[in-house]
């Protein structure tokens, strides 16, 4: 059961992949549905190789050295299609107050005249209300970003140095700082961030269920 556990993390990392390539380039205009979907199959690989982890006998060197590789390249595979996902949804609410932000827009503009000629408030914050969270442009290099963050996870973890993820994180909060006062980016970056990090310490948590 350990070297099901094993190979099941392992197809998780492949099928991450192959999900978010065949989603992301096959079918630009997929939904959110579409990318639930997506999102479910590492998910479901990971679970079931948890399961049949915790249900065996702890596993060998070797075979713990595969479950780590594969940890890490399912953490960045898999956190890949899963953080778009989660980002697509909450365009969805996005585009709900669409509407409305527009028309409280439309009669600020109108008002007093605090707003810059370039369509930003008078402190040079962009008013982005409705911008898509999804849009890579939100926060520009977020996907290569994300993937660096997921293995850099991974590994602290693995490598038994909890105390990385402090490190980790704030780096990537301190680079991002300037551009976190948009409200569209803020919101990218929170919820790409939790969806990185949750999914990087799921996988390595495939780990300790076969190590244990």
């Amino acid at each position: 059961m350990t070297a099901t556990a094993v190979v099941l993390l392992a197809v998780a990392a492949v099928a991450g992949a192959v999900v978010w390539y065949a989603v992301e380039h096959r079918r630009p205009s997929a939904g959110t549905a579409t990318w639930l979907a997506a999102a479910a199959v590492p998910i479901v690989l990971a679970g079931a190789a948890a399961l049949f982890g915790l249900g065996g006998d702890p596993a060998g060197e070797g075979l713990l050295h595969v479950a780590r590789a594969a940890a890490v390249v399912a953490a960045v595979t898999g956190g890949s299609v899963i953080a778009t996902a989660l980002l697509r949804v909450a365009d969805r609410r996005t585009a709900d107050l669409g509407s409305s932000v527009t028309r409280f827009s439309v009669t600020r503009s109108a008002g007093a005249g605090s707003a810059g000629e370039d369509g930003t408030d008078g402190d040079g914050v962009g008013g982005d209300a409705t911008a898509a969270v999804s849009d890579p442009e939100t926060l520009r290099g977020g996907t290569s970003i994300g993937v660096l963050e997921r293995v850099a996870v991974a590994v602290t973890l693995l490598a038994g140095w909890p105390e990385g993820l402090a490190l980790v994180l704030g780096v990537k909060g301190l680079g991002r700082y300037p551009e976190l006062r948009r409200p569209a980016a803020a919101e990218r970056f929170i919820i790409g961030t939790l969806a990185s990090v949750l999914w990087a310490v799921a996988t390595v948590g495939v780990v300790a269920a076969v190590q244990t």
